[in-house]
């Protein structure tokens, strides 16, 4: 994530949309869309969308272990059933 959004006012937006959405996904662009001179919505490429979902859940994985870092040791798999998942073989 190199630079920072271009911001671009609704109207702009919605009259360059396929532009934007070319240069979000092609280009790694990325576009903060303001309504009324407020931030309203971000424009920005599939792929970087997921590497910032899984960078986001990794900090969560982080913060969930930095809470409970003072509660005693369990087996993952009772970890794993707390939060919905399961793991094969565990």
């Amino acid at each position: 994530m190199e630079e920072r959004a271009e911001t671009v006012d609704a109207t702009t937006a919605r009259a360059r949309l396929g532009d934007l959405l070319a240069r979000a996904r092609y280009g790694g662009r990325r576009f903060v869309i303001q309504q009324r001179g407020d931030p309203a919505a971000v424009v920005m490429g599939y792929e970087d969308y997921q590497a910032l979902m899984a960078l986001l859940e990794d900090l969560e994985d982080v913060r969930d272990m930095l809470e409970s870092a003072d509660e005693p040791a369990r087996p993952l798999n009772e970890y794993l059933a707390e939060r919905g998942e399961h793991r094969a073989g565990v």
